[in-house]
C-alpha cells in the first residue's frame, strides 16, 4: 500500500488535471477524450479515469459510490468505446458531472491503489525504494501503463533491472531517455522530466524519513 505525499498527488495532477480543482472544474468534470485526432482513449471520467481501460465491474466498483445509478448506466453503454468511436458518443455523456471531491476521493482510494500493484508488477521490489522513487514510478505506470515489453518499453525494462539492483539514483535517466518516444509531444516530455526531477529533489533534498520506502 502507498500512500502518496501533497508532492507526488501533485505530481499526478499536474498532468491529468491541470494541476487540481481550478482546472478540473473547467475542463474536466465533465467527461472528455483525451488527446488529439488520432487518440486511442476512452471516456475518461474523474482523474483520468479512461472508461475503455476498465472492465465493466471495476467501472462499477469505482464509481458506484460516487455517481448516480444513472450516470453509471450510461457510461456502462459506452465502457468499450475508444477514439473515434468514443468521440461520437461524447456529446451525450455530457450531462454527467463529477464533481471535484468525488473525483479527488475515487482516485485516492480506488485508482492509486490499482496503479500501485501494477507498478509492484512492472517493478518488483519498488516498495523497498525511497518515496519519491515509489511515486514517479506508479506515475509513470499511470501514464503509460505496466507493459514493459516490446521496443517502446526498453527504458522500463531497465528502469525494472534498477528496481531490482537498488540503483535508484539511476532511473531520472532512463526517464528521460524515453523523451525519444513523443518528439513532438511536449506534455509527455515534460511529465518525463517531472518524474525525473521529482526522484531528484526527494534523493537530494529529503529527509531519510521522507525517502524511506512504505510499500
Amino acid at each position: 500500500m502507498i500512500k502518496l505525499t501533497p508532492e507526488g498527488l501533485q505530481l499526478i495532477l499536474d498532468f491529468e488535471v491541470g494541476g487540481g480543482q481550478k482546472y478540473y472544474d473547467k475542463f474536466c468534470r465533465k467527461p472528455t477524450v483525451p488527446g488529439g485526432k488520432d487518440t486511442t482513449s476512452g471516456i475518461t471520467i474523474g482523474i483520468g479515469f479512461d472508461i475503455a481501460q476498465h472492465s465493466h465491474q471495476e467501472l462499477l466498483d469505482n464509481w458506484g459510490p460516487y455517481l448516480p445509478d444513472h450516470a453509471v448506466s450510461k457510461l456502462l453503454s459506452v465502457n468499450d468505446l475508444k477514439g473515434d468511436s468514443a468521440k461520437k458518443m461524447l456529446p451525450q455523456m455530457q450531462d454527467i458531472i463529477v464533481p471535484w471531491e468525488a473525483a479527488l476521493e475515487q482516485f485516492q482510494t480506488f485508482t492509486v491503489l490499482k496503479c500501485w500493484s501494477m507498478t509492484q508488477t512492472a517493478f518488483p521490489e519498488v516498495e523497498e525504494g525511497p518515496q519519491c522513487v515509489q511515486e514517479s514510478l506508479l506515475d509513470l505506470v499511470f501514464n503509460r501503463g505496466g507493459s514493459v515489453d516490446g521496443p517502446k518499453r526498453f527504458e522500463m525494462r531497465t528502469i525494472r533491472s534498477l528496481v531490482a539492483s537498488k540503483k535508484w539514483d539511476s532511473i531520472p535517466e532512463e526517464l528521460r531517455e524515453m523523451k525519444r518516444l513523443w518528439p513532438d509531444t511536449k506534455q509527455l516530455c515534460d511529465r518525463r522530466e517531472a518524474e525525473a526531477k521529482h526522484i531528484e529533489a526527494g534523493l537530494n533534498g529529503g529527509s531519510e524519513g521522507e525517502n524511506k520506502g512504505k510499500g
